[in-house]
């Protein structure tokens, strides 16, 4: 298997087993404002050389509205809404939820606000939609399976991909190089901790230091900056191909779920695993055929996971 490939895998391990790593955190008391308060200081401290060489002034060449709305997309918000998923929810069903849905969100932006028709695989789209009732379904129905009130939880991972989708389908209109606005809204977001940080961080820092040095270095480090990096060097060699293997990332997460935090999986979320990674599958596909096509749609490319992962 060539260099490429294993990137690429090893990046939808990262981005598959994120929710499991919240998840984690929440079992060590921590809370969405604690997960984001260290993730932002790390991977801003970290991002504030390269932004600052990019000309932090002129927003690393994003432009200050556009930087901005970006910000609000993909920043501190989106953060608590993704990790405040978990705090309800198991750890599988953020691992399938949003991974599924920021797609189809992308698509229907692209279409029906930006006029951009853009093809998916119909057949995909029923699989994936079957997929995702299957799985509400379980948070809403299964006894003794799922947390009480886990169809919260689900709703916030709706909510984090149709965000995470906005930010990709603007960053591909905007023709934003991907690392910028990576490097500004990391800048941004340690601006807002360190706003935040007289009224959160002593209680933040009492928890247990562990589980705060898992979620710094993990999303602060993995999610947030190599795995960007990683992808973009994957995606330069590889080119649309790369995106069929983002629908690892649902496997990895749901599996790790069962591993690593014991969660139980019943029939209906194996079963609506199984329909999720199908039809991610056969919509990249179908965006496999149209990669023939021109600029814009390699763009999005680029930038579908260029971004400040959650």
């Amino acid at each position: 298997m060539n260099p490429p490939i294993l990137s690429g895998i090893l990046v939808a391990l990262i981005w598959g087993i994120q929710p499991v790593i919240s998840r984690y955190g929440y079992q060590q008391g921590l809370t969405p404002y604690d997960a984001t308060l260290v993730r932002y200081l790390t991977s801003g401290l970290l991002m504030l050389p390269f932004a600052w060489r990019r000309g932090l002034i002129g927003a690393c060449g994003v432009g200050w509205r556009r930087g901005l709305v970006l910000f609000l997309l993909s920043g501190p918000l989106f953060s608590l809404v993704l990790v405040g998923g978990v705090n309800y929810a198991p750890a599988s069903h953020g691992a399938l939820i949003h991974p599924a849905l920021t797609p189809l969100f992308g698509m229907a932006i692209s279409r029906f606000v930006f006029r951009q028709h853009e093809r998916i695989s119909p057949w995909g789209v029923l699989l994936l939609l079957a997929g995702l009732v299957l799985v509400g379904l379980n948070g809403i129905l299964a006894s003794g399976l799922t947390p009480a009130g886990a169809w919260r939880g689900d709703l916030m991972f709706v909510l984090s991909a149709l965000m995470w989708a906005w930010y990709l389908v603007l960053n591909r209109n905007w023709q934003v190089a991907p690392l910028d606005a990576v490097a500004l809204t990391q800048v941004l977001s340690l601006a807002c901790t360190l706003v935040a940080l007289p009224w959160l961080g002593e209680t933040t820092f009492s928890k247990p230091l562990p589980a705060l040095a898992l979620q710094s270095a993990y999303h602060g480090l993995l999610v947030s900056i190599l795995s960007v990096a990683l992808f973009n060097w994957v995606v330069a060699r590889l080119g649309v191909r790369a995106l069929m293997l983002n629908a690892l990332s649902p496997l990895f997460g749901v599996a790790a779920s069962a591993w690593v935090l014991q969660e139980p999986l019943s029939v209906s979320m194996m079963v609506g695993a199984v329909a999720i990674v199908a039809g991610l599958g056969m919509a990249l596909r179908g965006d496999k055929a149209q990669s023939g096509q021109s600029g814009p749609q390699h763009h999005l490319t680029r930038t579908s996971q260029g971004g400040d992962r959650a």
